[in-house]
């Protein structure tokens, strides 16, 4: 079992989703968690994480209420319609990065020193399948989320010295209430057979793995991006091969 006690997290899209989930896996590990998301909510935050100034605020607050922030999960996200490229509002697809990507940072740089000062900071970043393979009419947000991923990487080299460590997760499809207006039995079928888990996931089970991310059992762990997919991104467990071995 993760041990958390002692930790303080905050946690990005705490409203519903990955974010509620991994509120909850935190919280039963024995941190205490703070939950942000756009709008005030029993229990949650506001905040808009796409505003430098907004972000700050709630990052001084939880300071000041908790003395300190060990842990960052950024998981706020959005999706665009699905649409091909061309068809894409330049105004969704810049929605989509400014959330995914400008807030991702903005939370980031502004809990960085009190990160840096518990020496052992934690940043987990939420990103996505779709930012290790593309997913079909979802330009906006596989760049967005490939973004995500590279933010990491340069997050992770940059704070290193200040022993802040930054890693990510891709989870792959889960049942949360976003993805799953984009599900249809078409979809679940080709999860079946593409997957080689053969199934769609729970948000708690990629809370459970930010939980590891975030704790000290991932001590020599930073600058990974790690695909939580059931073997999605590994490859194409169906292929009709044929042939003697």
């Amino acid at each position: 079992m993760v041990d958390l006690k002692g930790k303080v997290a905050v946690v990005t899209g705490g409203a519903s989703g990955i974010g509620a989930s991994t509120v909850e896996v935190l919280r039963d590990a024995g941190a205490t968690v703070v939950a942000w998301d756009l709008h005030d909510a029993p229990g949650v935050v506001g905040a808009d994480i796409r505003d430098l100034s907004s972000v700050q605020k709630a990052a001084d607050a939880a300071v000041a209420e908790h003395g300190k922030v060990d842990i960052l999960v950024n998981c706020a996200g959005v999706i665009t319609p699905n649409l091909p490229a061309h068809e894409v509002d330049p105004g969704d697809f810049r929605k989509t990065y400014d959330v995914n990507v400008v807030g991702s940072f903005n939370c980031a740089k502004a809990l960085f020193p009190t990160l840096k000062a518990t020496g052992a900071g934690a940043i987990v970043n939420v990103a996505s399948q779709a930012a290790l393979v593309s997913l079909p009419d979802q330009s906006a947000y596989s760049a967005s989320k490939g973004a995500v991923a590279a933010l990491t990487r340069s997050l992770a080299i940059d704070w290193a010295a200040d022993n802040v460590r930054v890693n990510a997760v891709c989870p792959g499809f889960t049942l949360t209430p976003m993805a799953k207006q984009q599900m249809t039995p078409e979809l679940d079928a080709a999860v079946s057979r593409r997957v080689p888990l053969g199934r769609m996931f729970e948000p708690e089970e990629i809370g459970r793995t930010i939980a590891f991310l975030a704790s000290p059992w991932a001590s020599a762990v930073t600058g990974v991006v790690m695909a939580v997919d059931g073997g999605w991104t590994a490859g194409e467990p169906a292929l009709p091969m044929g042939g003697d071995a």
